[in-house]
């Protein structure tokens, strides 16, 4: 075990800055992987991959409904995992090395705090916090505790993400982005939204509306791709929910600035305008397009539609299509898997750091609708 506890040493100061590189050694020894919530979307999406994924194990998971994290563990193969009740007596679990964080936004902080207070590793679902201030606290819990801090952003290891990169790389666009569009028209795919108030409507809960759902894939996507977003103005309204509080459209303007990461290094100045109706009548519409000087990359924002390839002068030229993945979570959770194990480090990981940033993106598009985004700002009665 002393070598596992040095990898998770190197690594921890690693992932202090983003894209961090890993130790070069390799460690034999499984991850032993505990889930906090496991909820619908945990069931299918980001469940499984925790026995799936090579070199690790699902040996404990947390459930507050009585029976249901028992009833869970019993599904896992092995039979060597253990359901609980309370939080506590789940980080106590012996041989627990990583946390994986699956509840709703509004109890992140709650569970981040005794994740990191017990000296786990921690993966956490997006968004991190309900607002950039609850994200950089949460980052900042486990950078004093000296523990890597991951995050899903799952988008960023899809294999349709990878192959945008790979055509930007190959010059399917020229040598640059200039501008980045999205727009959809519709709930943008997202789950469990029936009930009286879906906790995805509830700020309290969520950070706002939609977009801190599925619109945050698309803003750490278009970083991850092209840059940090800079210069953010944004607008927000309640046009067509009467009952409900938060915003049901947004729109942001934007501009690329310079990353190392990004697969072009020309992007700095390059536009973005993002636009979520979620509530429109219109017929839903959902395209992400990517524009250089000779070409232009234009898709759905899901995992697995295709790739549509055009030329300067719009003309089509290729397709490039996608399986939809068994579990959309797999690809990051293996990469993370990984990491902790000091196998490697892919290019995709998602860690605090970027996810500070696009909460940052979200809060100035949502700044005027909530009078402040401060941590908080959800109690506050004029919101």
């Amino acid at each position: 075990m002393k070598s596992r506890r040095g990898a998770f040493q190197t690594i921890a100061t690693a992932t202090t800055t983003s894209m961090a590189s890993s130790s070069t050694h390799q460690f034999s020894e499984n991850i032993r992987w505990g889930i906090v919530g496991i909820g619908d979307v945990c069931q299918v999406k980001s469940g499984p991959p925790f026995y799936k994924c090579d070199g690790s194990e699902l040996v404990a998971v947390m459930r507050r409904t009585p029976g249901k994290a028992k009833e869970f563990a019993a599904k896992v193969p092995g039979g060597n995992c253990v359901g609980y009740e309370g939080i506590d007596k789940f980080l106590q679990h012996p041989g627990l090395d990583a946390v994986y964080v699956s509840t709703r936004p509004g109890t992140h902080l709650e569970i981040c705090e005794k994740v990191a207070k017990a000296g786990k590793a921690c993966y956490v679902e997006k968004p991190v916090g309900r607002c950039a201030d609850e994200t950089e606290e949460i980052t900042k819990l486990f950078r004093e505790a000296e523990k890597p801090l991951y995050t899903a952003y799952i988008s960023r290891a899809y294999e349709k993400t990878q192959a945008i990169k790979k055509l930007m790389k190959d010059g399917a666009i020229g040598d640059r982005v200039s501008k980045v569009t999205y727009k959809v028209v519709g709930n943008g795919g997202a789950r469990d939204m029936d009930g009286d108030l879906p906790w995805r409507l509830d700020a309290e809960q969520s950070g706002g509306g939609l977009i801190m759902d599925v619109g945050c894939h698309v803003i750490d996507r278009i970083d991850y791709l092209c840059g940090p977003l800079l210069n953010v103005m944004g607008e927000a309204e309640n046009r067509n929910s009467p009952r409900v509080a938060v915003e049901d459209y947004v729109h942001l303007s934007a501009e690329i600035g310079k990353a190392s990461w990004a697969a072009l290094q020309g992007n700095a100045g390059a536009s973005v305008e993002c636009t979520w109706d979620f509530a429109s009548t219109e017929e839903p519409y959902d395209e992400l397009e990517f524009l250089g000087p000779k070409g232009s990359l234009k898709m759905k924002g899901s995992p697995c539609d295709p790739i549509n390839v055009h030329d300067a002068d719009g003309i089509f030229l290729r397709k490039l299509e996608f399986e939809m993945p068994e579990h959309t979570g797999q690809s990051l959770i293996q990469g993370v898997t990984d990491n902790l194990r000091g196998i490697s480090a892919s290019d995709f990981l998602s860690f605090g750091e970027n996810a500070i940033r696009t909460q940052k993106v979200l809060d100035s598009a949502l700044l005027s609708y909530y009078s402040g985004r401060e941590a908080g700002y959800w109690t506050k009665m004029n919101t």
